[in-house]
């Protein structure tokens, strides 16, 4: 529901740009799978859950965000640039919907079929659409 919200929040920051070398034909950040032949580092961003309840106060969103690079300090870069964007933030700006809460609230490093380094970072989201606030 607020993907699109956190996508161009990232977009916009300028130093995650340029720690992701982002250029203005491609941001680098993608939802759900990397574009084919995408030069790392790059962000690969997914949902594990899609709406809730209709009766619940907040929304919630489980948001997993994939940084992949070559070089290990690359992909701590970019997750402490993330983590300092969405962890504990309350003002992720959304014409739709206002965020009450982002917190980091785990991860795992790896490396992919390809040897590169690969870290994941799990943010729970709460939210409420703005046309249901009074």
């Amino acid at each position: 529901m607020i993907l699109q919200d956190i996508y161009n929040f990232l977009a916009a920051d300028a130093v995650l740009k340029n720690l992701l070398s982002a250029s203005g034909k491609d941001s680098k950040i993608y939802p759900n799978i990397a574009k084919i032949m995408s030069a790392p580092p790059f962000l690969v961003y997914r949902s594990s859950n899609h709406g809730g309840t209709q009766n619940e106060i907040l929304s919630e969103e489980i948001l997993d965000v994939i940084i992949t690079a070559q070089n290990f300090e690359t992909v701590c870069l970019i997750s402490a640039r993330l983590t300092e964007l969405l962890d504990g933030v309350t003002d992720i700006p959304s014409d739709i919907f206002y965020i009450y809460h982002s917190k980091k609230t785990g991860g795992a490093d790896y490396a992919d079929e390809l040897y590169r380094n690969v870290r994941v970072l799990n943010f729970n989201l709460k939210f409420r659409s703005k046309k249901d606030i009074l």
